[in-house]
């Protein structure tokens, strides 16, 4: 049974398959075949006929990079593909797409941020991660979020945006592994044993969870780092109703790993969803932190939330403290993580002495 991909679905291109082309004009189909003899592997050098096995997402990556970089809107646009996954990269729980529905214009596997392709973003690393404190009652740092950030030297850009344009051309299964690897050796490299690092990570780019997250914990064995000390959250930008999450959560927890919602109180990140999910830490919007020792109403949500996250043991996390008025209510009403621009900004490396503020 064959699966391919279906551009603008939001679902993930895979690790392993095939990648064929069509197109009428013979210059095209030249500079499509050099392009496949250039990337492919010698046991699966092209034939005359338009397609490529890749056996992994850099090889994939390498030639949608290279055809972005050779080929004219217009042309990349008269060209047509189909990419059919290897059966064990196929999501069981979904449905045959018929051969005649799967072929899509190459032009809907290209995307740009900030003249970078974001296959090369992916390849070659353009971007960073930056730590954000996140400290305790006494103000000790406890842990730190990492943040994805452009790389010094390279044009700046907004990460929402490149994770949406990875979405939208397949590509964010990719990204996302690629950012939580960078973020679990830089947490190797600078943070002692016991320090919390809080990563982001995508639901939706988990098609097979065993098979997507094998890159994340093995990065996790080979730094040494303790399973327990990584706390993965769900992006604030992920529906939370998919009936695959509950799952997602055993495996990452199967591995001694913690889990996270953000965002809590707003869209998606409601207290049933607390409750039904169980998350180890519940990151507090900063809408119900910002003034929050002058409105009762964010009082009262606050008192509400400590207590269904008590139920089930999870911690609070508060988000967006700006004021030391804000900090002060919030140790009073018993939360016991914080997080803002009043403990520090996200910075290239941690700060590992207690943050000064106030």
């Amino acid at each position: 049974m064959s699966r391919y991909h279906r551009a603008f679905s939001s679902a993930p291109l895979r690790d392993a398959g095939t990648v064929e082309f069509a197109a009428e004009a013979p210059d095209l189909r030249d500079s499509l075949q050099r392009a496949i003899a250039e990337l492919a592997a010698p046991e699966n050098a092209p034939s005359s006929a338009l397609e490529m096995n890749y056996a992994d997402q850099r090889q994939l990556l390498r030639l949608i990079s290279k055809l972005q970089r050779q080929l004219p809107a217009a042309d990349a646009g008269s060209v047509r593909c189909r990419i059919q996954f290897a059966p064990e990269h196929i999501d069981p729980s979904s449905a045959d797409e018929p051969d005649e529905d799967a072929w899509i214009p190459l032009a809907e596997l290209f995307g740009e941020i900030g003249g970078v392709s974001v296959p090369d973003y992916i390849l070659h690393r353009h971007f960073t991660v930056y730590l954000q404190p996140i400290v305790r009652p006494d103000g000790a740092v406890a842990g730190y979020e990492f943040l994805t950030r452009p790389m010094p030297e390279q044009a700046p850009f907004r990460p929402a945006e490149l994770y949406e344009t990875a979405r939208k051309i397949g590509q964010h299964s990719f990204l996302d592994r690629a950012a939580r690897q960078i973020a679990i050796r830089m947490g190797a490299a600078h943070l002692p044993q016991g320090t919390k690092r809080f990563v982001n990570f995508l639901p939706s780019s988990l098609y097979r969870p065993e098979t997507c997250l094998r890159c994340t914990f093995d990065a996790i064995k080979e730094t040494g780092t303790d399973p327990g000390d990584c706390v993965f959250e769900v992006m604030e930008t992920e529906p939370l109703d998919d009936p695959r999450l509950p799952a997602v959560f055993d495996i990452y927890r199967r591995e001694g790993v913690r889990l996270a919602l953000d965002d809590v109180g707003t869209d998606y990140a409601t207290l049933d969803v607390v409750d039904r999910l169980k998350p180890d830490y519940v990151k507090m919007d900063r809408k119900w932190v910002s003034r929050c020792d002058e409105d009762s109403d964010k009082q009262r949500y606050i008192d509400r939330l400590l207590e269904r996250t008590a139920r089930f043991h999870g911690v609070v996390l508060a988000e967006g403290i700006e004021r030391p008025e804000e900090w002060a209510y919030l140790k009073q009403a018993g939360v016991p993580l914080f997080q803002g621009f009043l403990f520090g900004r996200a910075t290239p490396v941690p700060v590992k002495a207690p943050v000064p503020f106030g």
